[in-house]
Order: C-alpha cells, then sequence, then structure tokens
C-alpha cells in the first residue's frame, strides 16, 4: 500500500497524471446497456482534434454547430477539423471515460466504421446528469444528430 502511495505521488511529483479509466461496466453511471449500441449521422459531424484542457490532442466526433458557420447557435471549438463526415455515418458506442486529472468529468468513445475509435461530442448524446443539467442517469443520442 505504501509503495502504491509513493509511486503514485511520484507520478504526480514528475507532472504526469494517471491515465482516464473505463468506467463502462460500473453500475454508478448506468452506462453498459447503452455499449455497443449503433446508429447513424442524420446530419453532416466533423471528426476534429480537439484540444483537450492538458494540451493534448484527441480526435473527436463533433456535431455542426462546432464547426459549421452556418448553423444556428454557431459555437466553435479550439479545433483543427480533419474531415467533414456526410449524413449516415455509421458508429458504435464504445466505452465511457472517466478523466483522472483535474476536470474529473467523463466522456463517451464511438467506434467509426473505419475501426477509429473517437470521442464524441456531448451534443451528440442526449441530456443527462453526467453533460448537462439533467436529472436523468439515462444515456442516449440526441435525436436531431443520431438514429438507428
Amino acid at each position: 500500500m505504501l509503495s502504491v502511495s509513493l509511486n503514485l505521488t511520484a507520478l504526480l511529483l514528475a507532472g504526469c497524471r494517471p491515465p482516464d479509466t473505463d468506467v463502462s461496466s460500473s453500475p454508478s453511471y448506468n452506462f453498459s446497456s447503452f455499449t455497443n449500441t449503433a446508429w447513424k449521422t442524420k446530419s453532416n459531424v466533423a471528426l476534429a482534434d480537439l484540444e483537450q484542457y492538458t494540451g493534448r490532442h484527441a480526435l473527436t466526433l463533433v456535431a455542426p454547430q462546432t464547426f459549421d458557420p452556418a448553423t444556428p447557435q454557431f459555437h466553435p471549438l479550439n479545433m483543427r477539423v480533419i474531415s467533414v463526415l456526410p449524413v449516415g455515418t455509421r458508429l458504435r458506442i464504445g466505452r465511457l471515460m472517466e478523466d483522472n486529472g483535474n476536470w474529473g468529468g467523463v466522456r463517451v468513445t464511438a467506434i467509426l466504421n473505419d475501426g477509429r475509435e473517437v470521442n464524441i461530442d456531448e451534443q451528440l448524446l442526449a441530456k443527462n446528469q453526467y453533460f448537462f443539467n439533467s436529472h436523468s442517469t439515462n444515456w442516449g443520442v440526441n435525436p436531431e444528430m443520431l438514429e438507428k
């Protein structure tokens, strides 16, 4: 136990942080029934290189509001669009990852048809207590963005 604490302290002092934790099967998040569900996009979405709060970059599937200036409520993020994916792009819900850094939140991943695992923009998901001001603990998709 002491060696684990010392190792963790050494990592923190060195400026490293522990890797994120896969909490997909944790009963406290109620996510397991959402894993492996298949969806397709109802509008164009973008695959973007999104800068995280740590300075690291992550491939993220983003909603039109973040990359298309013609979209109502356009709100760009600190990102670089790699490609715009067409209506009908298929994805499978992957994992729920808990951040072990300063943010401490969760993010959802998806697997694209080409096998890449990407983060999913919250705007593509249904509102719940983990992302929005909602009391719901149910996971789902934003029906304006994704369908079966």
